[in-house]
């Protein structure tokens, strides 16, 4: 079954009709939209926060595998100066 275009059966409706079913819609649609606007908002407010919190985990990691790196008289000295180990 194929549909006709709103545009076609236009001229059909009397326009009183026509304005009460685009009131109509409005009022049920609107709601809806703002709706969607905040939870898209929302959205992008938590992936802004995923990102943060990616790069932090990034940088940490970075700081691991540079510590690994280090020869172990160097971590050593590093933890005596914190006052990890005496």
């Amino acid at each position: 079954m194929t549909l006709a275009d709103s545009k076609a059966l236009a001229s059909a409706i009397d326009p009183k009709v026509r304005d009460y079913i685009d009131a109509k819609l409005n009022e049920e649609i609107f709601p809806i939209r703002d709706d969607l606007d905040k939870l898209g908002g929302a959205l992008l407010q938590v992936r802004e926060a995923d990102v943060a919190r990616c790069n932090t985990l990034s940088a940490r990691i970075s700081t691991v595998h540079e510590l690994l790196s280090l020869s172990r008289g160097r971590v050593e000295r590093i933890a005596k100066e914190l006052g990890d180990i005496e």
